[in-house]
């Protein structure tokens, strides 16, 4: 499958598992709008969910380079997956158990007090058991991306979200918000299982093997896991201090957070996901054959890529922010001071969304490199960036400072690392990234000059068509200008797109 077959795939399986999530959210604003409740469940969730974007990344990183050294030399790689079953199972079995043991204790380093404590505490030890579904699915995953299959490690997403939607609707009547917490573990419980029948067709049986001694593959990749661990911890370290900093700020403020990432987030995962996804085994196929043009090359246009995509939505979030926090908050509990909460962070997140994606694909790169510390240390850096700046900005942004650090945070970290791996590699990009940088951010101009010209007469018409019509417009101009500017990667993507829907010559 080529590479834009394979974006398109997790592109739009992807929107569809965010897109769940997204309903969820709505659920459960609707229900607590930003009060307790949410907050509660908003702070146990972050464990979870925190578990689920560090440790597949891990195990993947370290992973796939070994699978794909293996493979590359027509040796056997079912030896290796029977090893990492025993490690996966051992150690995230352990960190379960702790965790429900000591969910009180863990609940309270998050500075809760009274029936918040008691309320995060229960939800959390109802959550806990997802680190076992979580270890596996990112073991199983990494099994199969490293086969070059993606298809369903990205459908376990959509699993996860449907999941947990229709459990939401019959467990929270039972058993109240504790409902939200049993159907995220189910959630989990779902995405681990959607990769069990490709496994098996892989010819994968699942055994364990605890003969670690003189395992050449399994030492190099314990050498390089500790530093991508506490690398993918130091990265997701930014989401416990943001608890930390709202609670502080006052009530509801963690719940307004979570709902404005929640929404960024949707881009980011599916266009940052359909481009790490896929070039991440072959950044690491290019670097075991030497062949360090072709690596920069594929580095370039995930990066110029990227950037395409995603400046354009910062621009849409931040110009539309609040109308876009009311379509879909807007109901139940979530009456007007949550909508003004959640839309003053909306934009400040939205200044980041292209940064981090950068950070996440330069991570991978020095990953490919086999070199892991290096992204450890530049995260290390960003959580000092991030603790500054939310030092220096929340005295005057509020909770839209604490949004705001996380931009800058991420833009210090991949510039950072962008440095780093010019001096690792030479040159990353050619005078072409350039160039693309200049349209996109022309044609972004054009866009929001369309959107405000036109915004006193579409802001008459009714919310949702107010929307749908002036993102319509604003994606128009945008790709009209890329396509007037002939930007190579837009002229690419179409002719891509015309030769699949216009027919062969010679066939009727």
């Amino acid at each position: 499958m080529s590479l834009l077959k394979t974006a398109s795939m997790i592109v739009v399986l992807t929107l569809v598992g965010r897109l769940l999530g997204f309903f969820r959210s709505v659920y459960v604003s609707n229900l607590y709008g930003t009060g307790m409740e949410a907050d509660a469940f908003n702070i146990a969730a972050t464990i979870p969910l925190t578990l689920f974007l560090v440790i597949p990344g891990a195990i993947n990183a370290v992973l796939i380079p070994t699978m794909r050294g293996l493979m590359e030399k027509e040796q056997r790689t079912d030896v290796l997956y029977h090893k990492m079953l025993g490690i996966i199972l051992g150690v995230f079995g352990t960190v379960a158990l702790l965790g429900v043991v000591f969910a009180h204790e863990i609940a309270g380093m998050f500075g809760l007090t009274g029936a918040k404590l008691d309320l995060t505490a229960e939800m959390l030890q109802w959550m806990w058991p997802s680190a076992v579904f979580i270890g596996l699915t990112g073991l199983w995953s990494s099994m199969c991306n490293a086969h070059q299959h993606f298809f369903t490690p990205t459908l376990g997403t959509v699993a996860n979200g449907a999941i947990v939607i229709g459990s939401i609707y019959v467990l929270v009547p039972l058993y109240g918000p504790t409902g939200l917490a049993i159907a995220t573990s189910l959630g989990y419980l779902a995405a681990m299982i959607t990769m069990l029948p490709t496994l098996r067709r892989f010819g994968y049986q699942h055994r364990l093997s605890f003969s670690y001694k003189k395992d050449e593959a399994l030492a190099g990749m314990g050498e390089r896991v500790i530093p991508i661990l506490i690398g993918a911890v130091v990265a997701q370290a930014t989401t416990f201090l943001e608890r930390g900093f709202a609670e502080s700020v006052g009530t509801g403020v963690i719940s307004a957070l979570a709902n404005a990432n929640q929404i960024v987030q949707m881009p980011m995962a599916i266009f940052v996901g359909a481009f790490t996804l896929p070039l991440f085994p072959l950044l690491a196929t290019h670097v075991k054959r030497g062949e360090m043009g072709e690596m920069k090359h594929i580095l370039q246009k995930g990066l110029a890529y990227l950037f395409i995509l995603l400046i354009p939505v910062t621009v849409g979030l931040s110009l539309y922010a609040e109308p876009i926090i009311r379509l879909a908050f807007e109901r139940g509990a979530f009456d007007e001071q949550s909508v003004a909460l959640t839309a003053w962070a909306l934009p400040f997140y939205a200044l980041g969304l292209y940064a981090l994606a950068a950070r996440d694909l330069l991570t991978r790169a020095f990953y490919a490199l086999e070199n892991t510390r290096t992204p450890v240390t530049i995260g290390v850096v960003g959580i000092g960036v991030y603790v500054a700046a939310n030092w220096l900005l929340i005295p005057s942004l509020e909770h839209g400072g604490i949004a705001l650090a996380q931009a800058v945070s991420a833009f210090s970290q991949a510039l950072l690392l962008f440095l780093l791996l010019w001096r690792a590699v030479g040159t990353p990009v050619k005078s072409s990234f350039l160039w693309t940088m200049a349209r996109t951010i022309l044609s972004c101009g054009i866009m929001a000059a369309g959107i405000l010209l036109l915004d006193p007469m579409l802001s008459q018409l009714a919310l949702w068509l107010y929307l749908i019509l002036g993102i319509g417009i604003g994606m128009l101009l945008y790709s009209a200008s890329l396509v007037l500017m002939r930007e190579p990667l837009v002229a690419e993507l179409l002719q891509k797109v015309l030769k699949r829907v216009t027919p062969s010559r010679g066939q009727s």
